[in-house]
């Protein structure tokens, strides 16, 4: 993976997360952190937040799974596009007439084992909970899904995801010890960037793909194979 595609995966999380304060900080407060042992408090973070992670990459490897193959076929410039142009259709459905939709018949199956686990506070609990969590519906893992989909493999793909999840951890950990550098009323501002930077990674993705980078390679260049046989590099 470039160095340009860790930037980009860090500073959507980074950015994002700033959403994820008004959209998840309540449930990051409402962990029940203060019913564990003294010694094992930091550690049950530090699961959550590990296992949160690990959700993200199974989905990165999901839709990088989808992406490397149509890589493979020769699809990359329009895969980048149509991930842009999804991206600017969904944000344009969702601040549109549909900006009421819900989802909470979707997410049922998510959220009643984690309300149960909020009850019975251990570590592992607080892991199951995290990747749960991980797997919510939000409007940035649906950005970092179309970043991480033109990375070109799966591996590269859930990289791209745990890089995302890591730039997140820094508001979620300030809101959950610190929350009053959070009000509710900041909460809300925040969560007003996401269109702004939803579009800015749509344009991006889409520039990607109509921009085609001249070719380094020498024509003719004759690659050798097993037993003497040879291709020819156009």
């Amino acid at each position: 993976m470039s160095l340009g595609w860790v930037i980009a995966a860090l500073t959507t999380g980074l950015v994002g997360s700033l959403h994820c304060v008004g959209m998840c900080g309540p449930l990051a407060m409402a962990l029940p952190i203060g019913r564990l042992p003294a010694g094992q408090r930091w550690l049950a973070m530090g699961l959550y937040h590990l296992a949160r992670l690990m959700a993200y990459a199974g989905l990165g490897v999901a839709i990088g799974s989808v992406g490397q193959g149509l890589v493979l076929i020769g699809l990359q410039r329009p895969l980048s596009i149509g991930a842009g142009l999804f991206l600017l259709i969904w944000i344009l459905v969702m601040r549109g007439r549909f900006s009421g939709l819900t989802t909470t018949k979707s997410t049922r199956w998510l959220i009643g084992p984690m309300s149960r686990f909020l009850h019975q506070p251990s570590l592992q609990t607080f892991s199951v909970t995290g990747f749960l969590n991980g797997l919510l519906p939000c409007g940035f893992v649906y950005v970092a899904l179309a970043g991480a989909v033109v990375t070109g493999t799966a591996l590269h793909s859930a990289l791209y995801m745990m890089l995302f999840g890591m730039g997140t951890i820094p508001a979620l950990l300030a809101i959950r010890f610190v929350p009053t550098l959070f009000p509710v009323r900041i909460r809300q501002q925040l969560g007003k960037m996401m269109p702004f930077i939803t579009v800015g990674v749509a344009l991006l993705l889409v520039l990607r793909g109509v921009y085609q980078p001249p070719h380094s390679g020498r024509s003719g260049q004759l690659i050798p194979l097993c037993q003497g046989t040879t291709i020819v590099l156009k």
